[in-house]
């Protein structure tokens, strides 16, 4: 069942957002198709969702990428010749954005293993209580402030593990790789830049596994309406992009990411009560 432009406008803002908030964004798709009595999303549908949430993440983190970018390239200058010095905190962020990315590639390439758990509010009820507490772990430890020169190889992939745990529905991989850095010590500004790149990546993969299921299994015959939903639930997913990392940063600064645990729990129970009405 194809979506109404109202729904798909309201698809992608709420994709677009919880994809950067830390609360799970499979676990909003779920309970919105449910309550719209709608089946699965098109996967045309999801490929420009993501498409548009990429361009959001590029556009809130364009001034991080073209500063690692240019220390990069001023690294493969020969010391002798720089005419600046390096700036060795953006290398280490890259180098650790490196070792985050392994396991979050991996779980990328194993997300169709746990597709099939998506829209079974069961499921989501459970993981999001699970998400709930990884939420609310760095509560419990003092708060710190290391950057990537503090963080080691085997970390960067904890918390790529973390990042990767999305593959479940009900659990973010903002909200466990963040939780991660943060009870490893890392300062919240420095989590969520990390986090974003992350995210970025992420999402970059899965627009490349839509395009492979498309290729693979087609898409149909695809009404011009059908193409305006799309089109607009793209531009929404940038608009909740862009509104979800405004939250973040705002957050970031003053008082921490702990509200949203109680937030996931209260999902986890939506979902379970409407896995009981089902």
């Amino acid at each position: 069942m194809e979506l109404t432009i109202f729904e798909s406008i309201l698809f992608g803002l709420i994709s677009g957002l919880t994809d950067i908030l830390p609360v799970s964004a499979q676990a909003h798709k779920a309970i919105f198709l449910k309550l719209f009595g709608l089946g699965e999303e098109p996967v045309i549908l999801r490929f420009m969702i993501h498409v548009g949430t990429f361009a959001g993440l590029y556009y809130c983190c364009q001034n991080h990428i073209t500063r690692i970018s240019r220390q990069l390239r001023l690294a493969r200058i020969p010391k002798k010749r720089r005419k600046r010095p390096l700036d060795t905190r953006t290398i280490m962020d890259f180098k650790l954005l490196k070792m985050m990315l392994i396991p979050v590639m991996i779980g990328c390439f194993l997300y169709g293993k746990t597709s099939q758990w998506n829209h079974k509010l069961s499921w989501i009820a459970l993981f999001s209580l699970v998400n709930a507490v990884i939420l609310y772990l760095p509560v419990l430890m003092p708060s710190g402030n290391k950057d990537a020169r503090s963080f080691s190889p085997i970390e960067g992939l904890l918390i790529g593990v973390g990042g990767a745990a999305a593959i479940v529905p009900g659990i973010s991989s903002v909200g466990a790789a963040t939780s991660i850095l943060l009870l490893r010590g890392a300062e919240r500004n420095f989590a969520l830049n990390m986090i974003l790149l992350l995210e970025m990546a992420v999402t970059a993969a899965m627009a490349v596994l839509d395009i492979v299921a498309m290729w693979g299994g087609g898409i149909g015959v695809v009404s011009f309406g059908a193409i305006v939903c799309c089109i607009l639930a793209a531009a929404a997913a940038f608009a909740g992009v862009f509104f979800g990392v405004k939250v973040m940063r705002t957050l970031a600064v003053n008082i921490g990411f702990n509200a949203f645990a109680y937030y996931s729990l209260g999902i986890a129970l939506f979902s379970f009560i409407l896995f009981l009405t089902a």
